[in-house]
């Protein structure tokens, strides 16, 4: 019973930051293990725990917790941020989780968490001890992603749901990503929420600007696509009907 108050705090811990408390290795694998074992600790995943709260007789540790913890550079993502954020009406048990460290996907409890590689750690933010892609990179990653890890119709929902957006933030991670058919998509789709951003004119030049040169398809649902001519780009028809307008 010793650490556990020092455990309590951190939430979730590794093998690491457990030796680090008691300050011996051994020590720190006997007690563990004895922690464990008397219901204490649960172990998430290899070299992945976190201790039970007295009071509930529950996990301190949350899924987003678990999944901003499975490697240094873990952080939720794509659909799963919009949850974190509130702006999903229900609650899946599907955790995406990007990261630029390879990392399998488990499952755990009643949830899968699914690790998407990424080459980019930037827009990432920590809000109550989670690391959580911005809204700004949650909105572009789903686009970029749509219909593979993220359905369109609820990330059109979920944007429909956002108060603000910084139109500075949506160019920047755009320009890191480079890619110029993901401007395409991305004006599109916020050309379908500019009244509730205030998005300005500017915006959609750079987006036409940058990928005027290519044309391609929103994505690899060819059947339901037709070409807009306005993107050069091979669009869903009628997109703003996906919206929940209640």
């Amino acid at each position: 019973m010793k650490y556990l108050q020092n455990i309590v705090k951190l939430k979730i811990f590794t093998y690491n930051d457990f030796v680090g408390i008691v300050g011996n290795k051994n020590l720190a694998k006997v007690t563990l293990k004895n922690y464990i074992n008397k219901g204490y600790v649960v172990r998430i995943k290899h070299n992945l725990y976190s201790p039970i709260s007295f009071e509930t007789n529950e996990m301190l540790a949350d899924k987003f917790l678990i999944g901003s913890s499975l490697s240094e550079t873990a952080f939720i993502s794509h659909h799963s941020a919009f949850e974190f954020y509130g702006y999903y009406n229900q609650i899946y048990d599907v955790v995406n989780v990007s990261s630029k460290t390879l990392i399998r996907n488990f499952s755990f409890e009643q949830n899968e968490y699914i690790v998407i590689k990424t080459n980019f750690n930037q827009y990432v933010e920590k809000v109550r001890g989670i690391k959580v892609s911005s809204i700004e990179r949650t909105i572009i990653d789903c686009i970029k992603d749509c219909n593979k890890y993220t359905d369109l119709e609820e990330t059109l929902n979920c944007i429909q749901l956002i108060p603000y957006i910084d139109i500075d933030a949506i160019l920047n991670y755009l320009e890191i990503i480079n890619s110029k058919m993901l401007y395409k998509k991305v004006g599109y789709i916020l050309s379908l929420f500019k009244e509730q951003f205030n998005i300005p004119d500017s915006f959609f030049i750079k987006c036409h600007d940058v990928s005027d040169s290519v044309k391609g398809y929103f994505d690899s649902n060819k059947k339901a696509l037709v070409y807009d001519s306005k993107w050069k780009a091979f669009v869903y028809k009628d997109l703003s009907n996906y919206i929940n307008k209640e």
